[in-house]
């Protein structure tokens, strides 16, 4: 389970310009579970997932991990419960061009110092699950708007994350995709995987495998329409 504790985010602090993205948030977050922050744009629930996969740190407040207090804990440790925990798909797949769509995949693993041939075999079978096993080889750059959004599932995935986050996974994919999309996150779920999405597309928060619906507004939660 993931905690937030009267989690506040502010950014410039003390300038002309500072902006409280995050004021006082407490929620829970189920394992096992999919759940969803929805919200308008500039709603903070970007921020608020950046926070949850200790990618930034409140302002104020407390986040706990499997009830282990990890909010002021050095940077050294917040990157290997990243790279061990979470498995991150963006808006945008961000993949690395000028390498293959295997090396990419891989990238993440090789800070864990993993055997490359194991690696690679893990790789592929990913790859091959969401029919990119002919693409392997192959530059991004070639790569459809769909394709590279599977790469990055396939990246995200490389590490075995218990925990899936997903930023507006569906904001640059077609209807067909986007049902596509939630298949999959019914496959993380079936595999007892926890996963947080943020997004605003009916087809996803209106979706029948998402157990919880957290709507936020101008940095806080709102109450959920009855």
């Amino acid at each position: 389970m993931i905690e937030l504790l009267n989690v506040r985010k502010v950014f410039n602090a003390g300038s002309p310009s500072e902006f409280s993205a995050i004021n006082g948030v407490d929620l829970r977050i189920a394992e096992n579970k999919v759940t969803v922050l929805k919200g308008p744009s500039g709603s903070g629930k970007t921020t608020l997932l950046s926070i949850v996969g200790c990618m930034s740190r409140p302002s104020a407040g407390r986040v706990k991990l499997h009830d282990r207090e990890i909010t002021s804990l050095p940077e050294r440790f917040l990157t290997d419960i990243r790279r061990k925990t979470f498995g991150f798909i963006f808006q945008q797949p961000n993949l690395i061009k000028g390498i293959s769509v295997l090396e990419n995949v891989m990238l993440p693993a090789y800070p864990l110092g993993e055997r490359r041939a194991e690696l690679k075999v893990r790789a592929l079978n990913g790859l091959d699950k969401l029919n990119l096993g002919n693409k392997a080889a192959s530059k991004v750059e070639w790569l459809s708007g769909g394709e590279a959004q599977r790469v990055a599932i396939v990246r995200a995935l490389i590490n075995d994350p218990q925990i899936i986050i997903a930023d507006e996974p569906t904001a640059h994919l077609d209807t067909k995709l986007s049902y596509r999309f939630m298949e999959i996150v019914d496959q993380f779920k079936a595999q007892g995987k926890t996963v947080i999405i943020t997004s605003h597309d009916p087809l996803v928060y209106d979706s029948k495998i998402v157990d919880d619906v957290v709507n936020l507004r101008d940095g806080k939660l709102e109450a959920n329409p009855s």
